[in-house]
């Protein structure tokens, strides 16, 4: 499994890590193109924080949660959630094969 990580909050990082148990995560620096590299790079699973002011993950005009959330599933995420769902479910959604 192939997973891109666009997270640049260490806290949350690091939980992804935990959850991740050894899984190889390939993570963006700052100021990567995610767009381009999720186009280059092909990933299993994204994972992404899109309401961190250092990414422009999602060409949106970011004015309520809901344009988010619009513009996540335009773009053709799978699942859009909260930090806290997000942080409850990593386990779930890293171990798939």
């Amino acid at each position: 499994m192939k997973i891109l990580a666009a997270i640049h909050d260490l806290m949350f990082s690091s939980k992804v890590n935990a959850a991740a148990r050894g899984k190889a995560i390939s993570w963006l620096p700052r100021g990567t193109p995610v767009a381009e590299h999720v186009a280059k790079e092909k990933p299993d699973v994204l994972l992404i924080d899109l309401a961190s002011p250092a990414l422009n993950a999602v060409e949106a005009v970011r004015h309520t949660r809901e344009d988010l959330i619009a513009a996540a599933r335009d773009a053709g995420a799978d699942h859009v959630m909260s930090k806290g769902e997000f942080a409850r479910r990593l386990p779930e959604l890293l171990q798939g094969d």
